[in-house]
């Protein structure tokens, strides 16, 4: 099905390769540099305890795609979030914390999002845009100890998230553009740490310098 969806949106670009200068016609290529605010909560009830990340985020992205007609845009989306503060594991429901030398001093959160959506610029000279993609993701953590031995924490099932984010660019030349961007991503999935069964989720939202050739 991924493959498919990539062929679609790279024979999309080809047929409208050409493009008028300063117009949203043609072949569409935007990447995003951003830093945010996320919240990744991984929560086991029947175990009594959760462990979460909050805080600072860091964003990149990139779409590829291709006009259907003018000012809108079909688009392949691949964005990376890492979250720059580490998990802690903490007790719940009253319940002792009986799990000793989980995490380490050094671990991390990283969530990678993949799939398809439309970007809308609309019909006027303000080129300001509207976006917004479906996709799965996948969740990584890793516990890193003193010698640098990295271990993966929890296991998680396939996942659908949802990505909406508006912007603004201003033309730096006839088929580039440079701008800003806001954007809110979340998703949420089963997951399963030491054969105990939990849920998952994450929000984030991030702003971000983007660079479109269209």
């Amino acid at each position: 099905m991924k493959q498919i969806l990539f062929i679609l949106l790279f024979a999309t670009s080809c047929i409208f390769a050409s493009s008028a200068p300063k117009t949203h016609d043609g072949f569409f290529l935007n990447g995003v540099l951003g830093l945010g605010y996320g919240k990744y909560l991984e929560e086991y009830k029947n175990g009594g305890f959760k462990m979460q990340s909050e805080g600072n985020q860091v964003q990149f992205g990139i779409k590829v795609g291709g006009a259907i007609m003018q000012n809108f845009i079909l688009h392949g989306i691949l964005e990376l979030n890492s979250f720059t503060d580490g998990l802690s594991l903490e007790a719940i429901n009253n319940n002792q914390l009986t799990i000793d030398n989980v995490l380490d001093k050094n671990s991390y959160v990283k969530t990678l999002f993949f799939g398809g959506g439309v970007t809308y610029y609309l019909p006027t000279e303000s080129n300001i845009y509207l976006s917004t993609s479906l996709g799965s993701v996948l969740y990584t953590e890793y516990s890193v100890n003193l010698r640098g031995k990295t271990k993966k924490i929890s296991s998680h099932d396939a996942s659908l998230g949802f990505l909406l984010s508006v912007g603004k660019e201003w033309w730096v030349g006839n088929e580039l553009g440079l701008g800003v961007a806001a954007s809110y991503k979340q998703s949420s999935t089963k997951s399963e740490f030491l054969g105990v069964k939990g849920d998952t989720s994450f929000k984030t939202f991030s702003v971000a310098i983007s660079l479109t050739f269209n």
